[in-house]
């Protein structure tokens, strides 16, 4: 889900460079020639309404008219609102002026309850003619560009010409976005007179092109296809933003991914630990309910969100049967089929010539508080479909590997924390999990992005077996993270019982940082507390007495010069190889 659905989550919820290891030197990028096809994420595509008319009108994204006049008028009863719950309990007033102020914009944008759009409202850019890169600016219209730190590293290799932007209509189903998006492949082929394409799809948009592999990629015409923390499975989190299910807000959680959205290396888990997080969590629950909820359970979206489970139930209580109907073939359609059938379905894209990568997140609580391992924003299970253990701890000490769908018992893969297997992932061979990573902020971590542009546009990176600097298992590398360690001359995630010391990097670009403490169980660090590591630096700790199939290691630091520079831990977990 884009970083648009995740500043709006998380705004909503508060009312918001080095690598290390060996890389391929980028002159090996050589651009083969297919065009790009971009999906975005989740609330990401700009809405027009009554296009080509005179009454042709932004109502979303890019191009939005700005109403100051309704955001004044509504200010004045959300804050009389909130100050009348606090005292009172009473939330009418609050409920009414956020109501005004988000039934604009959500009331143009509204759907029938078979599915379709009530009014006359399309993405912008829709056709494949006006939706590269290169057309978009030429016709002033770079702002519609999405993600640009992403498209940026494309374009470095591939001409804008060649890079087209497929906005998805995301309050539909994935049903009809998958059928538009073979449609505009089919254009994109024809403008470029070329054969294949490649496919870099984010969160939302990893659905979408998961859902197009599913049912068109036995046509044969995606060379790459990249799926960046897909929300392929759904995700438990829109079960509790919309009061179907259990939400518990985790405050000291979302402060943190706050500051990520923000932009800033700066850890606010600070303020998790001073406001109100009960307060809140039911006031936000009532907010969501009352005032998205109405628009939400006729957006189709909504629903392929849901497992195949959570569908199953919910639809029974919240969809009529006849006035429904459309919605409901189309997601049984999706649900029964498409996502409960997704590792064969990619393994026969895979057979006609595509070449699938999936990129998913795990060590991170679901967002809504629920005991889920997950990026944030989606479970780590429904991007990947990997096994995970309940979050927070960690699979058994006799777990053997399921297997169902990677069969070589030769493979190991499970992650070096002993939370995640993903023998049964969708493409266990092909995904790869970074550990710690909030859900869309790849684009700040400098270890992955060069792994992107490498799996979209070259052959050079075969599986997670292939090159021991991209392992099937890593730690974020985003700057907020603060430190990276891995022990001297060995793999990510691995140690060997002569390994002699652990090299720990400053990610920061601006802090400096003083370790306080190395720890682990049976492990003996060295640890000079006088040590100071510049931003972009590392140093090595000695250690001795390593034993072990697995080593969790607690490296306790400070950064200098941030505002409360209470001490951190990270935690690390290694395993004997």
């Amino acid at each position: 889900m884009k970083k648009l659905v995740s500043i709006l989550l998380c705004a909503a919820l508060l009312f918001g460079t080095v690598a290390i290891g060996t890389h391929a030197s980028e002159d090996e990028i050589k651009w083969d020639g297919d065009p790009v096809v971009f999906l975005q994420g989740f609330t990401g595509s700009p809405f027009v309404m009554d296009r080509g008319l005179e009454t042709e009108t932004g109502i979303w994204g890019a191009g939005a008219e700005f109403d100051a006049a309704r955001i004044v008028a509504a200010v004045p009863p959300i804050l009389i609102g909130l100050v009348s719950y606090i005292l009172g309990g009473d939330s009418g007033l609050l409920v009414s002026g956020i109501d005004y102020l988000v039934s604009d914009k959500l009331g143009k944008m509204a759907c029938n309850p078979d599915g379709t759009s009530k009014y006359n409202v399309t993405p912008y850019p829709y056709y494949a003619e006006e939706a590269s890169i290169a057309t978009l600016k030429a016709n002033d219209k770079a702002d519609f560009v999405p993600e640009q730190e992403i498209n940026g590293d494309i374009a470095a290799y591939v001409p804008e010409e060649y890079i087209y932007i497929f906005n998805t209509d995301w309050r539909l189903g994935q049903i009809d976005n998958s059928e538009r998006l073979a449609e505009f492949i089919d254009d994109v082929l024809e403008i470029t007179g070329k054969s294949k394409v490649d496919i870099y799809a984010l969160s939302h948009g990893g659905q979408t092109a998961a859902a197009y592999l599913y049912y068109h990629g036995e046509e044969g015409k995606v060379d790459n296809a990249l799926l960046d923390v897909p929300a392929i499975g759904g995700t438990s989190i829109v079960k509790g933003l919309l009061g179907l299910g259990a939400a518990n807000f985790d405050m000291d959680e979302i402060s943190r991914f706050a500051g990520v959205l923000l932009n800033t290396e700066a850890d606010l888990r600070w303020l998790g630990k001073i406001l109100p997080g009960e307060f809140l969590n039911e006031l936000l629950k009532i907010v969501f309910v009352e005032c998205f909820q109405p628009y939400a359970m006729n957006f189709g979206s909504i629903w392929d969100f849901m497992d195949v489970a959570s569908y199953t139930e919910f639809k029974e209580i919240y969809l009529n049967p006849l006035t429904n109907y459309e919605m409901i073939v189309k997601h049984d359609k999706m649900h029964y089929d498409c996502m409960a059938n997704m590792s064969k379905g990619l393994k026969a894209a895979e057979d006609a010539g595509a070449n699938i990568y999936i990129l998913a997140n795990y060590g991170t609580q679901l967002g809504s508080g629920e005991a889920i391992d997950a990026d944030f924003v989606i479970d780590t299970t429904c991007s990947s479909g990997a096994y995970t253990a309940e979050f927070g701890k960690q699979l058994p000490a006799d777990y053997k590997q399921k297997n169902t769908t990677c069969t070589d018992p030769t493979h190991n893969h499970i992650s070096p924390d002993r939370t995640v297997d993903a023998s049964c992932a969708y493409l266990p061979e092909k995904t790869w999990f970074i550990r710690g990573q909030y859900h869309g902020m790849i684009v700040r971590d400098n270890y992955t992005r060069p792994m992107i542009t490498r799996m979209l546009l070259t052959d050079t990176i075969k599986d997670v077996h292939s090159n021991p600097a991209y392992p099937q298992f890593e730690l974020s590398q985003n700057p907020i993270d603060a430190i990276y360690a891995k022990f001297a001359n060995e793999t990510s995630g691995f140690y060997n019982a002569d390994s002699k010391a652990l090299v720990v990097r400053n990610l920061s670009n601006e802090y400096s940082i003083t370790l306080k403490s190395v720890v682990a169980e049976g492990c003996e660090f060295t640890v000079d507390k006088k040590a100071v590591i510049a931003p972009g630096e590392e140093i090595e700790i000695p250690c001795t007495k390593l034993s072990g199939s697995n080593i969790k290691v607690e490296i306790t630091y400070a950064r200098k010069g941030e505002f409360l520079t209470s001490p951190f831990t990270r935690t690390v977990y290694f395993c004997a190889k």
